[in-house]
């Protein structure tokens, strides 16, 4: 096959003519086509580095279009000069220049969206962009063929009706790829495609991250394929057309179609890349995995696919419930379905909750309700041997805790006002490697709420039913075996959120690498996101529909608006305008604290609103349409992965409560009734 250069429509070259100042910005008002009466604003590129607000961004920037296919730039600096700047075509970096000058980026024909960022000490600003309408040649035919970019796609061999598989789950750049019987949504056969702006694609691992890769930048008939690091090199490109219901794919640096050695059909057969010959053994079927939610989602990554977990704990109702005592709401009972791992006398149970006149108090199995004072968690310990027949009694009390730890007791204790109870996120923590986990509940006269939560970790699964006195029965939690659910996460987490998990518990983001307050690795996780959406949210005016009202939704940029124009509860009031001050940090979104935890308290249900949004990565998208749907929740990245691996794998039908603001849109797994009799919870590991 006859090679093409089409990797000039990815590439970028200077022109010889260089500003005189930085003052000196190049408008070209006569020419065709020109953009410089466009508006630039800040854009989400690809996260190539982390951003750094006191860098600022370039401004003025303004594009030529007269000539076809080219893209000429040009930009204002600020005062003191970046390192270089960084030059993005569609999100993706092209170039990068340390001396201020024009540029030209050629693309195919089309729309298209080019930036600019600032880059000093090995960060950058935010980058500043501006969409353009390219006239000229059209990307190559094949280039649009139905396949959605970042999405998920089993690939199968027609001529074996295999899949193209990561060898051996391998998560190492080199290691091979070959066809393999499909399995039952096995991530190692899952593949992202990404679109590149000349219509090739790369082809993305989902279980490994890595891309599809020519070996060697081979160009001869049985060039071995693998997977590498995706480096934007032109052998990881593929160029994916038609071919009746069928694909071809064409390695864009070579020419060459990716073929099954020998047309085999057995397991483990090699793959290749060959002269194209139309043949079985180099068509493929694509089909999409992912789920649908009704827009196009941004290229950011792919929604993980949940893997089939096995049951670790009895799913039956059938408890035989301790009498509950005169006076007594409820009653509280504990098994162990550690498989054997831990016996009655090593798991030890803590209730602490506050009284009817706000004291920390601990319960005892009686019923009674001791204050806490100044004592040690010592005092307030059984163990499940210790109360296995007699379960607790327990009154009127809220915001209650119970704690349950393995193999060793937790170390707690009062200092006068409240209790210090174990910190995740200190290591030199006594609690820090001990097996230990809670629930949350409060008993008032004419209701009760439970709940397992993962908002803060989970350290093994537990499964609780809950029983009315009619003989209802509500089940929540976790059924799975401990280590299956190590082992789910790691196959479907993308590598970033991987690092939660720990011997001890996996974390919620913020108490791992996601804590941008102590410079994490991913502290800038959602930051790139949180700007597209305050950007979105500004250039146009929408409904979003809240249970205490209905607001028309706007914004400058920065901040957030909300003007009531119906009121349907007590605290929104008709043409009162609401606001949301500034953009929220990675760990703000995560945790929903500062910028989303402050004003009145309409404002303070608007931020629970949004920060639940940003996190289920629906905030960019129509309010009314889809953050109330819980069918769009997490089907692409950036988003709260953490949280939908609890959904994914919650025994109440997808509730589970796995970020602070879980409960918008009622999808936390919290337990209410006004009818309640007995909570029997189910240890497991």
């Amino acid at each position: 096959m006859k090679k093409v250069r089409t990797a000039v429509f990815a590439a970028v070259t200077a022109m010889a003519l260089s500003f005189s100042g930085c003052s000196n910005l190049i408008y070209n008002d006569s020419a065709a086509g020109t953009n410089s009466n466009y508006t630039s604003r800040s854009v989400l590129v690809n996260g190539d580095l982390s951003i750094d607000t006191s860098i600022a961004s370039p401004f003025g920037l303004v594009a030529d279009l007269s000539q076809d296919n080219l893209i000429r730039l040009a930009w204002g600096c600020p005062s003191v000069m970046p390192d270089k700047w960084y030059i993005y075509l569609d999100g993706q970096k092209v170039d990068e220049t340390s001396i201020l000058k024009q540029v030209e980026i050629e693309a195919y024909s089309g729309n298209h969206l080019v930036a600019v960022a600032a880059v000093k000490n090995g960060k950058r600003s935010e980058a500043e962009g501006l969409e353009v309408n390219v006239k000229g040649t059209a990307a190559p035919a094949g280039s649009s063929s139905g396949l959605v970019s970042g999405a998920t796609y089993k690939i199968l061999a027609k001529c074996s009706g295999k899949a193209l598989d990561n060898d051996g789950w391998q998560t190492a750049p080199g290691s091979n790829v070959h066809q393999w019987s499909y399995g039952d949504n096995q991530a190692n056969q899952q593949w992202i495609l990404r679109q590149n702006s000349d219509g090739s694609w790369k082809i993305i691992n989902l279980y490994s991250n890595l891309a599809l890769d020519a070996a060697n930048w081979g160009t001869t008939d049985g060039t071995n394929v693998l997977q590498w690091t995706d480096l934007n090199n032109r052998n990881q490109d593929w160029f994916i057309s038609q071919e009746g219901s069928y694909y071809k794919i064409i390695n864009a640096y070579s020419g060459l179609a990716l073929d099954v050695s020998a047309a085999s059909t057995e397991d483990g057969a090699n793959v290749q890349t060959w002269t194209w010959n139309g043949t079985d053994a180099q068509l493929w079927e694509l089909t999409n995995l992912s789920l649908s939610n009704g827009e196009n989602p941004d290229d950011q990554g792919t929604s993980p696919q949940p893997q089939p977990i096995t049951s670790g704990i009895s799913t039956d109702t059938n408890d035989v419930l301790v009498a509950r005592k005169e006076g007594m709401k409820v009653t509280y009972q504990f098994q162990n379905h550690t498989r054997g791992a831990f016996a009655d006398n090593q798991i030890y149970i803590y209730i602490i909750c506050m009284n009817q006149n706000n004291e920390w108090c601990y319960a005892r199995p009686d019923g009674a309700l001791i204050p806490i004072g100044s004592s040690s968690s010592d005092t307030w310990q059984y163990t499940l041997a210790d109360v296995k027949t007699s379960g607790f009694q327990i009154p009127l009390s809220h915001s209650g805790r119970i704690y349950y730890s393995y193999g060793k007791p937790l170390v707690m204790w009062g200092n006068g006002n409240g209790v210090v109870l174990p910190s995740l996120s200190n290591p030199a923590d006594p609690n820090y490697e001990t097996y230990f986990d809670w629930l949350e509940y409060t008993v008032a006269e004419h209701g009760f709420w439970v709940n397992t939560t993962q908002v803060d970790q989970l350290g093994f699964p537990v499964l609780m039913n809950v029983y009315d006195n009619d003989g209802r029965v509500q089940q929540t939690g976790i059924s799975a075996k401990r280590e299956d659910i190590w082992d789910a996460f790691q196959k479907e987490m993308p590598a970033e959120f991987k690092t939660l998990a720990s011997e001890y518990r996996i974390f919620a983001p913020c108490k791992g690498a996601f804590d941008n307050r102590t410079g994490r690795a991913y502290g800038n996780y959602f930051t790139d996101y949180v700007t597209q959406t305050w950007n979105t949210i500004a250039s146009k005016s929408q409904t979003v529909t809240h249970p205490q009202g209905k607001f028309i939704l706007t914004g400058d940029g920065t901040n957030l608006y909300f003007r009531c124009i119906e009121a349907y509860g007590s605290i929104a009031a008709a043409g009162q305008t609401y606001v949301i001050h500034g953009k929220p940090t990675t760990s703000e979104v995560f945790e929903g604290y500062g910028v989303l935890a402050s004003g009145n308290p309409m404002e303070l249900a608007l931020e629970a609103w949004i920060c639940a949004a940003l996190n289920r990565h629906v905030a960019h998208m129509e309010p009314d349409a889809y953050w109330n749907n819980a069918a769009a929740y997490y089907n692409a990245g950036p988003c709260n992965y953490y949280s939908k691996f609890w959904h994914d794998h919650s025994e109440r039908g997808g509730l589970a409560y796995g970020f602070c603001y879980d409960d918008v849109n009622d999808q936390s797994a919290t337990t209410f009734t006004t009818n309640a009799r007995a909570v029997v919870v189910r240890l497991g590991f």
